[in-house]
């Protein structure tokens, strides 16, 4: 969602002329995110999302277009993708490849507007979006496997920043305890989120309105989904809080209970998140040479962070942080 290609307007009335939008009235770039440059469009059709990437091939944007597709037909609250013309989720655009979505109403929730009642109802909604992709078609792996995170770590271990030099040492060392205790039996899986942050979520009012930003989604454990987001959500202030901990669970399990192996694995998917996390920060936002203006940055200490506490409660203390 940073600007790393910039569109000239041309290129925004190819769009229109592609999708039958009409003239466009108004063009602002969105600086936020690590991969794709996105733009808020205006035309007699409305405001629309316009995001293109130059990273993601053809088969991983069907992939997402068949789930937004089976997401919307199960009524869940997820983005609308317009197609092109000619039927295509996506136009070949300046060396890369543009999709359109309406835009979303709701609001984004800032950290101190979080209460356990908000995280009740987005575990609720999680819960019904892995039971509904249970029977969704199509498959992806996950692009940040722990074989991507080690080899992001190999390099970053070489970099001639002390403090990311050390910091992905230790990195490695939680990696390798996150991948023991994420071992543990087989787990049921399906296509997940696996990016569900507080600014992928939009809000109406006191209940979600939506969940977006589907491109990191992938077939993985649902496990891996669940603490992913309660990663993003529940730790303020350099600790987990244990109240929106509880409730997001709760909230979740009310809508698709947690299986014994899954609730085993937890912890290890957790510190496995928080590594990953910290891992693509560096790379995407504490090493990116893009500008303030071109890319809103995003700290990887807070990840880091989460690391460090998970390793230092363990998974009987993350299992009692959670209520489980």
């Amino acid at each position: 969602m940073a600007v790393y290609t910039v569109l000239k307007p041309e290129s925004f009335a190819r769009v229109a002329e592609a999708y039958g939008l009409g003239a466009v009235d108004e063009v602002v770039a969105i600086p936020e995110g690590s991969i794709n440059t996105n733009h808020r469009i205006r035309t007699p059709e409305g405001r629309l999302f316009v995001r293109h990437t130059t990273v993601r091939s053809a088969e991983d944007l069907r992939f997402e277009a068949a789930l937004l597709t089976h997401l919307t037909e199960s009524h869940f609250p997820s983005p609308t993708l317009l197609l092109t013309r000619q039927g295509k989720p996506f136009l070949e655009l300046e060396g890369g490849r543009v999709s359109v979505f309406k835009w979303l109403s709701g609001e984004e929730l800032k950290r101190s507007q979080l209460t356990p009642e908000h995280l009740e109802r987005l575990g609720l909604e999680l819960g019904k979006m892995h039971r509904i992709t249970q029977s969704c078609g199509g498959s992806r792996d996950n692009p940040y496997s722990a074989a991507q995170v080690r080899s992001w770590l190999a390099g970053l271990r070489r970099h001639s920043d002390e403090e990311v030099s050390s910091v992905a040492e230790e990195l490695e060392e939680h990696l390798d305890r996150a991948e023991k205790e994420r071992s543990r039996g087989l787990q049921p899986r399906g296509v997940i989120h696996a990016d569900l942050f507080m600014d992928n979520v939009k809000w109406l009012a006191d209940r979600v309105g939506a969940f977006f930003d589907f491109e990191m989604a992938c077939n993985d454990a649902y496990g891996l989904d669940v603490v992913i987001t309660l990663n993003a959500w529940c730790f303020d202030n350099g600790v987990y809080q244990p109240e929106l901990c509880r409730a997001f669970i709760r909230g979740y399990q009310d809508a698709r209970p947690l299986a014994a192996v899954e609730r085993e694995n937890l912890f290890g998917h957790a510190l496995f998140g928080a590594v990953r996390y910290t891992a693509s920060r560096i790379r995407d936002f504490h090493l990116s040479p893009l500008p303030p203006e071109q890319l809103t940055r995003k700290d990887f200490r807070t990840y880091l962070g989460r690391a460090r506490a998970l390793d230092a409660m363990g998974p009987e203390g993350f299992r009692g942080l959670l209520g489980l």
